[in-house]
């Protein structure tokens, strides 16, 4: 699968092997944080009921979240099969498979559900919320060997499977995800065609109707989650994100935003952690209230931001042990000066 050339804060989409764009990064950071928020208010809803503006922001955009970062792993997809295939499943184990299965078990011990069975799932089911890991790893384990096909044809091949699959069940989601995974590989191979149809205004406007027509209904307790017969909603969200982020400009929210996600996999194993300790212990004082999703929310992300720049510094060997295993790949240190350099 070729690449496309890419300009760091540009309209392109796709990018090579020695760039990073910032605009999908702050994406990604966005998409991240979106599921924090919806951690953090369920958490908070389980413990004093319904928060109903908070509830509303969470339903309407819940049919957009993990789509969109399935998606944006999939646009990276055509850089990493053109590796050979030792140094793509060695990155894919190191830096997908390891953080999976270790903070797997680190959230078993910690909820007391390490048990044989719950062992067991780690490997076919994923026990956790970390499920999107495990789907990631299923889709890069099935990307190598077709990734000769054209990804057009293997999402849409997903997205017929998930229409018979068992409604709600956990390969109905899969198949789902897979589509928009392979989906944003072909927008990657294509990134001009597809930069020049959402630059249309007509394509716009039809494209941010859709995902708003989409986010309403789930919010009117339709069933459209992970529903083929709903994706183009999830593809008109797709749409609008991609033709708004590039444009937001590089400044000081963008670059935080582009670290949140250049880190994503920090924010999205630990967050839970937090938010839930945190909520244990003013429940505990029976000081619970709305009141403290601020501070679940600060909590929530303040931990995984440490974590992440102690984990992007490269000098806390722990740390990096936490999040990918060095023996399998080594991740060079990249210096601000280099980035710029680079343009990464």
């Amino acid at each position: 699968m070729p690449t496309v050339g890419v300009r760091r804060r540009g309209t392109r989409i796709s990018s090579t092997t020695r760039t990073r764009i910032g605009w999908l990064d702050s994406l990604r950071g966005v998409a991240i944080l979106l599921v924090v928020l919806l951690h953090a208010g369920e958490a908070l809803r389980m413990a004093v009921g319904p928060t109903p503006g908070l509830d509303h922001v969470n339903l309407f955009l819940e049919p957009f979240r993990m789509p969109v970062l399935m998606f944006l792993s999939g646009i990276l997809l055509p850089r990493s099969v053109a590796k050979p295939a030792r140094a793509y499943f060695a990155g894919k184990l190191s830096l997908v498979a390891w953080p999976y299965l270790l903070w797997s078990l680190i959230i078993l011990a910690a909820t007391g559900g390490l048990g044989a069975g719950a062992l067991a799932q780690i490997l076919y089911l994923s026990p956790t919320y970390l499920w999107y890991l495990w789907f990631i790893l299923v889709f890069y384990a099935a990307a190598y060997p077709l990734r000769r096909l054209p990804p057009v044809a293997v999402a849409g091949a997903s997205l017929a499977a998930s229409v018979v699959m068992p409604d709600g069940g956990r390969l109905e989601t899969m198949t789902f995800l897979a589509a928009f995974f392979f989906f944003g590989a072909w927008c990657a191979r294509h990134a001009g065609m597809v930069e020049r149809a959402i630059g249309r205004p007509w394509v716009l406007a039809l494209a941010a109707a859709a995902a708003i027509t989409v986010g309403i209904l789930n919010l009117d307790g339709r069933d459209v989650l992970y529903r083929a017969e709903f994706a183009w909603g999830v593809v008109g969200a797709l749409g609008v994100v991609c033709w708004l982020f590039p444009r937001l400009g590089a400044h000081r929210a963008t670059a935080a935003l582009e670290f949140v996600g250049r880190h994503s996999i920090v924010f999205y194993v630990v967050h839970l952690g937090p938010i839930m300790g945190t909520l244990a212990l003013a429940d505990a004082a029976g000081v619970a209230g709305t009141w403290l999703l601020p501070v679940l929310l600060v909590v929530g992300v303040g931990v995984p931001l440490g974590l992440a720049w102690m984990y992007s510094t490269r000098k806390h060997a722990s740390v990096n042990l936490l999040f990918e295993l060095p023996a399998l790949k080594r991740r060079p240190v990249v210096t601000v000066a280099a980035a710029r350099r680079s343009g990464a």
